[in-house]
């Protein structure tokens, strides 16, 4: 055991670091946040008008009111890649301490550039240029991605180098930014024009269906695969372990894998076709609630059964936020990080949830998760019945009583010391006074 703690300790916990301090892929888990309020937006209209009441459903198609109670959710999760392109071009420029607007607006013509038109047959025989939605929206969400850190990047590069107009004093702040803007946007431009054409002679024929193709495919049925779901998962409560972040390790790089397939999810719902990826953001926020290590059964063991004023103490401060996902009280305050004692239960809690709510998902007694796009602090058993109904939510219920039986063994160990502790405390006080 301490061998392999050692291993850990010299080989996961300087990658884990580094990861957590990379810039891209802090840009991109900012970017993702900038944009979460919309996609909260587009799934709340998306589950108003998809309710599961044939009564309800029934009534918005017949008053009219559904096809506009639909746009949020059009003009949103179906637009998803353009809203993200500026998102992390605006977080990577801001980071590097350049103009986040001007990178932002760089990386959406450049993403704008590289995405292919069509041509479309009117009624009347005219022929209408259209930007495809197929790419605007999941599907061209790793294209938004490279596309973005590329063009504020070079954006960067150039503002660096002084290929920039520079106005005289006098001149209006806001002008002379944005002329300074004007070249690194008139190259970039010019590259990814150049990128366009390249693909277009290829048999790909666009760079999005290379990256989706070659790239965003292969790396999402990785990722979104059982595989990736213990990996991600022991990851990073191992991670946590150790007392670096898991989450914003982890999800820095499964959250660009994952997202898509929940928003893929959600548009086959919309468009009355049956989600088809299990593993998702959705599967992972809806199953593994409770923060790292699903600690919500560890504060109802504390509350109801420790022996030791501490545990029992802790357990209530922690309770009100472990049951919005907040968990960072009982994980420092028990503390979890570098407890060799609970290490067992701390992973395999949400590890075998995480098991049997895949393995049930397989054999089609829990429904593939929709993929709404709802705060990740939502309570569980609302989470479960929002994202697949009562099914979910009875799954919830349960893994509380499960993880409650993982941590129980464990938590009785640890609650004995701290009983001891306080009793020889106490002791020594009484020695003390006499």
């Amino acid at each position: 055991m301490n061998k392999f703690m050692s291993v850990l300790e010299t080989k996961l916990l300087p990658i884990g670091a580094k990861l957590a301090e990379n810039k891209y892929l802090k840009a991109i888990n900012k970017g993702f946040m900038i944009i979460l309020p919309l996609t909260i937006f587009g799934s709340i209209f998306t589950l108003i008008t998809s309710f599961p009441i044939t009564s309800w459903t029934t009534w918005l198609a017949n008053s009219g009111l559904s096809p506009w109670l639909s746009l949020p959710s059009k003009l949103t999760i179906d637009l998803i890649a353009l809203y993200t392109v500026v998102a992390i071009g605006y977080s990577f420029t801001k980071d590097q301490g350049y103009d986040g607007f001007a990178g932002g607006l760089t990386s959406l013509v450049s993403f704008m550039i590289v995405t292919p038109l069509a041509q479309i047959v009117t009624n009347e025989d005219k022929i209408v240029t259209a930007i495809s939605m197929d790419w605007l929206g999941a599907k061209g969400l790793f294209v938004a991605m490279i596309v973005s850190i590329v063009a504020s990047s070079l954006f960067i590069l150039f503002t660096k180098k002084g290929w920039v107009i520079k106005m005289p004093e006098g001149v209006p702040p806001m002008v002379s930014k944005s002329f300074s803007s004007l070249i690194p946007i008139v190259v970039i431009g010019t590259i990814f024009l150049l990128v366009a054409y390249l693909f277009s002679l290829t048999s790909f024929g666009s760079f999005h269906s290379l990256i989706y193709i070659v790239i965003a495919t292969p790396l999402q049925a990785v990722g979104g695969s059982f595989w990736g779901m213990i990996i991600f998962t022991i990851c990073l409560h191992l991670l946590w372990f150790f007392g670096i972040h898991g989450g914003n390790v982890v999800n820095s790089i499964a959250n660009p894998l994952l997202l898509p397939l929940a928003l893929e999810n959600l548009a086959n719902f919309q468009a009355g076709v049956a989600p088809t990826h299990i593993y998702s953001t959705a599967f992972k926020n809806t199953y593994n609630f409770g923060g790292a290590g699903m600690t919500i059964s560890l504060c109802v063991l504390m509350i109801f059964f420790a022996r030791s004023q501490r545990y029992k103490t802790l357990g209530k401060l922690a309770f009100p936020a472990n049951l919005f996902y907040i968990n960072e009280p009982i994980v420092f305050g028990t503390p979890l990080v570098l407890n060799t004692t609970m290490i067992i239960p701390f992973v395999m809690a949400p590890l075998i949830v995480s098991i049997l709510a895949y393995g049930l998902t397989a054999i089609g007694i829990l429904p593939v998760l929709i993929g709404y796009q709802i705060p990740w602090t939502m309570p569980p058993v609302i989470s479960g019945f929002i994202q697949g109904g009562w099914q979910v939510a009875l799954f919830q219920v349960f893994s509380i009583f499960l993880t409650f039986a993982i941590y129980l063994p464990f938590f009785r160990i640890i609650d004995k010391q701290a009983t001891l502790e306080e009793s020889e405390i106490a002791s020594n006080k009484d020695l003390s006074i006499e």
